[in-house]
């Protein structure tokens, strides 16, 4: 009985420390980039850079909600930071990310992230992406705004 109340103790502990605010959080993705990049623009780096590991996005759940957002999905992959943002929109060639940035972040592991899908102005799909703070990205998945 003592080892269940201490597992349960230290869940608790856990959920909590969880949902803390980060002390070095990054700039949302509606911050101004730099010069490059269009107002409202996120400088990313998609890839590896410097021979750092790039994480890895396997799946989405769920892959639609409404264009009010408010939906809670799951991002399953690997290489995940507890530092990961997730990013709803589009990849510019240039290296700059258009869209907007999910809300109440939660990384569970290495391997799953759980977010909030933000509004959309309308019915689309776009890409969904991890990111670090320092901008490195991983690969995309699709994400359906309806109506």
């Amino acid at each position: 009985m003592t080892r269940t109340r201490r597992r349960i103790a230290l869940l608790l502990t856990a959920l909590s420390l969880a949902t803390l605010p980060l002390a070095h959080s990054a700039p949302r993705a509606e911050a101004a980039g730099p010069a490059h990049c269009a107002p409202g623009a996120l400088p990313v780096h998609p890839g590896p850079s410097r021979g750092a590991p790039q994480g890895q996005l396997v799946a989405l759940r769920p892959d639609a909600g409404p264009s009010s957002g408010g939906t809670q999905i799951t991002l399953v992959g690997a290489g995940l930071t507890p530092y990961t943002r997730v990013l709803f929109g589009t990849l510019g060639p240039d290296g700059c990310f258009t869209g907007r940035e999910g809300a109440d972040v939660v990384v569970l592991s290495d391997t799953s992230v759980v977010a909030v899908a933000p509004d959309w102005p309308a019915a689309a799909t776009v890409s969904v992406y991890a990111a670090t703070p320092c901008g490195q990205v991983t690969n995309p998945l699709p994400y359906t705004y309806l109506d």
